[in-house]
């Protein structure tokens, strides 16, 4: 995979072992997996729709067969078709080599709709009922499933419409993708408690045990004035109580797992990924503990920086 600078603040080759804990949720994707549908409940610079992206291009490549991919609005559709995915199509001889430029007479190469031997892509958006029904699919990428709207042209539920154009396909597959919004109406919620519930266990570089990242854990120290000083932010492990600042996390990440915390389910694998995760370089501790300090404002700063 090549990540092109249009659309990746860091371009060039892929490199996994940048975010390690996206492995185990590609490889759930790949067509020698059991897995049947894979569900990321995100935070911000987690890398997680590349992780989608690669998905689309490993099926192209490696796994032809009828695709779609859905945004919560055609134009959001529209927007990753010509800033993800086009970027990847150019930059990358593999797929270059499928997919007609669109500029070839009958290419089937268009904005909405991506042809190439043994398959057909398709995009489209949530809010378009005749889209969601447009073709059956072995392969269905949902993402910002929290934007999706509840009710599409008067036909109901689209998530429900969308899923029921993969039934044809005994080895389909189902990625959905979203940040979270309230937590009793939010569908990414729902999809992950409906799987079984993975959280990615890091180690201490202290004592070896390994404990999921959380705000709870971020510790920082306050001025004579009760001011927040975030750029004092370290981690406190929750065993040995030992400080963790944050240029462990590099050594952490790679060395982590992720752990079902729900009821076994091999057909569907559900992940949680707050942002604390984030490698370094992308969002720190630091900007996490600024978002929550200034977070507390109001109800609704509080509700986004929570989200």
């Amino acid at each position: 995979r090549v990540l092109n600078q249009r659309s990746s603040a860091e371009n060039g080759q892929w490199r996994t072992d940048r975010t390690p804990y996206l492995r185990d949720i590609m490889d759930d994707l790949s067509e020698h997996s059991r897995v049947s549908e894979v569900t990321l409940m995100k935070g911000v610079q987690i890398g997680g729709t590349e992780a989608g992206n690669n998905w689309i291009g490993y099926i192209i490549d490696h796994a032809p067969g009828p695709f779609m991919v859905i945004q919560p609005t055609v134009d959001m559709g529209k927007r990753w078709s010509r800033q993800r995915l086009a970027p990847m199509i150019e930059d990358m001889a593999c797929l270059r080599d499928k997919i007609k430029p669109a500029r070839a007479r009958d290419s089937g190469n268009t904005t909405l709709s991506k042809e190439f031997d043994g398959g057909l892509g398709i995009i489209t958006g949530a809010n378009s009922g005749s889209g969601l029904r447009s073709m059956p699919t072995k392969y269905l990428m949902k993402d910002e499933l929290d934007a999706w709207p509840y009710n599409v042209d008067k036909e109901g539920d689209p998530s429900a419409i969308v899923d029921a154009r993969t039934t044809t396909y005994s080895r389909s597959k189902i990625l959905n993708i979203s940040t979270p919004t309230e937590m009793s109406t939010s569908r990414i919620y729902k999809k992950y408690l409906e799987g079984d519930q993975r959280k990615y266990h890091v180690p201490c570089p202290h004592c070896e045990e390994k404990q999921v990242l959380d705000l709870k854990k971020l510790h920082w120290q306050k001025d004579e004035l009760g001011e927040h000083l975030a750029d004092t932010v370290q981690l406190v492990c929750e065993h040995c109580g030992g400080l963790i600042p944050e240029h462990h996390k590099t050594w952490m990440l790679a060395n982590a797992e992720w752990i079902a915390t729900g009821p076994a389910n091999d057909q569907h694998h559900s992940y949680h990924l707050p942002s604390c995760y984030s490698p370094l370089g992308w969002m720190s501790w630091v900007e996490i503990v600024e978002k929550y300090v200034d977070s507390k404002k109001s109800r609704e700063l509080l509700q986004v920086f929570t989200n």
